[in-house]
């Protein structure tokens, strides 16, 4: 019987993360950045029994090393009241 293979993609920082989960504990995810930005790449896994999520946190922590620091948020500008 053929195994169940799911695949999702994440939208992150102008970045495209491809979530494959083949079941079994097997995961892997790729990291499709902008065009200007480079080739697709594999994110090995860290050291150990990775999960899935830990596969994808060290995936945004490339993407941020990539992009810099995130911005601050902007404060939004009070609104004027007309009398």
């Amino acid at each position: 019987m053929p195994r169940l293979t799911i695949v999702s993609t994440r939208d992150y920082r102008q970045h495209v993360l491809e979530i494959e989960e083949r079941g079994n504990g097997s995961c892997s995810v790729v990291v499709h950045p902008p065009a200007r930005l480079g080739r697709p790449r594999l994110v090995e896994p860290p050291a150990g029994s990775a999960t899935l999520i830990e596969i994808v946190n060290k995936a945004k922590a490339e993407i941020d090393d990539v992009m810099g620091p995130k911005p601050v948020p902007r404060r939004p500008m009070p609104r004027r009241r007309f009398a």
